[in-house]
Order: C-alpha cells, then structure tokens, then sequence
C-alpha cells in the first residue's frame, strides 16, 4: 500500500509544480526531489506511461500498474483541487492553438519515449542507479523536453495530470479540457511502448 501512497504523493506535487509556476527548471527539480524521496519505496514513476513502459518491460504486473495508474490520477486530482483553493482560479491543461493535432501527437509521443529511456537506462543500470545524481538526471530530462515541446503540444507527457486536472476544471467550471485527454493519454502511452520496445532491443 505505501508504494501507491507514494505514487499519488509524488504525481500530486510534481502537478502543484506545473500549476502554479510553469516554469520548466521547477518542474524538473521537483520530479528530482520526488524521485529522491519515493525512488526506494514505488519506483517513483509519478506517471502512467513510465509505469506501462515497466508493465510492457514485464517489472510489474498488471494489477501493479492499474493501481499506480488510478493512485497517479488521485495525486493530480487532489493537486488541481489545492491549486483551486490556491489561486482561486481553474488549472487546466490544453495544447497551444498554433499548432494541430498531428505536431501535438508527434510531440508527445517523441519526448515522452525520452523521458522513459532516460528512466528505465538510470533505473536499470546499477551503477547509474546508485549514484547520488540520478534523481537529478531524470529531473533535467523531464525540464528539457519541457522546453522543447511546450510551444508544440503544452508539454505535459503524463495522462494522470491530464485526466486529474481535466476532472477538476470539468466540475469546477464545467470546462472542456477534457477533450484533450486522449492526446495527452494514447501518446504518452504509445511514447512509452516504444521506449521499452527500444530498450530492450538495445539492451536485452
């Protein structure tokens, strides 16, 4: 039960960073402070595509994952509520409206495959592992895709934020992020099967 725990603690304010600052650096330093907290108790995914990334990879099981999954979407949920409270205003995710659909997609899906190699290749290396820099490393990468793909697509690479926070502004405000989901879902999750399947090609 404390790894799930873990996972909603960590995905709840790696989505406090992203709602109330925006700011990539914050955001990465965040996941780094996550993952040092939570790396030796769940695996500090803090995010549904690199947990199916594990469950494609056969790490976890497939109850393991549902369960990190549906913990991962309470943290975002409960983040969003506080960032409410917070602001007194709606923190909702869409993608910018300069570009469509198909770039978005692209985005999503490319980076999020980096965020899930940079994971699984410091996860499973022992050294790399069990080096005092890793949470920090993993951390770099998440900033660092932020930045290359937030003009593109929001840069959110994590359906839990997305489906947390849509839930939030839908009942608040009746907002319509939601429609946004499946972007923000099926290229994660297609990012991240490729990122396994990649891996194990170059490693297995």
């Amino acid at each position: 039960m404390r790894k799930y725990v873990m996972e909603a603690i960590g995905t709840f304010f790696l989505t406090i960073a992203i709602g109330l600052t925006g700011n990539a650096l914050g955001i990465g330093l965040m996941l780094a402070a996550m993952i040092y907290t939570g790396m030796h108790i769940s695996g500090a995914h803090y995010n549904p595509a690199v947990s199916f990334a594990y469950f494609v990879k056969r790490k976890i099981t497939l109850n393991t994952f549902i369960s990190y999954f549906l913990s991962q979407c309470l943290g975002a949920f409960a983040a969003a509520g506080v960032i409410l409270f917070l602001a007194n205003d709606v923190f909702y995710i869409e993608p910018p409206v300069a570009t469509d659909i198909y770039q978005q997609g692209i985005v999503e899906l490319l980076l999020t495959m980096v965020l899930v190699l940079a994971y699984l290749n410091i996860a499973s290396n022992k050294v790399l592992a069990s080096g005092k820099s890793y949470g920090l490393a993993i951390g770099l990468v998440l900033s660092g895709i932020i930045y290359l793909g937030d003009n593109v697509s929001g840069a959110i690479f994590n359906p839990a934020i997305s489906i947390g926070v849509s839930i939030v502004d839908f009942l608040a405000i009746q907002g319509s992020s939601f429609e946004y989901i499946p972007l923000y879902t099926l290229a994660p999750f297609a990012g991240a099967t490729l990122a396994a399947l990649f891996y194990q090609y170059l490693n297995d």
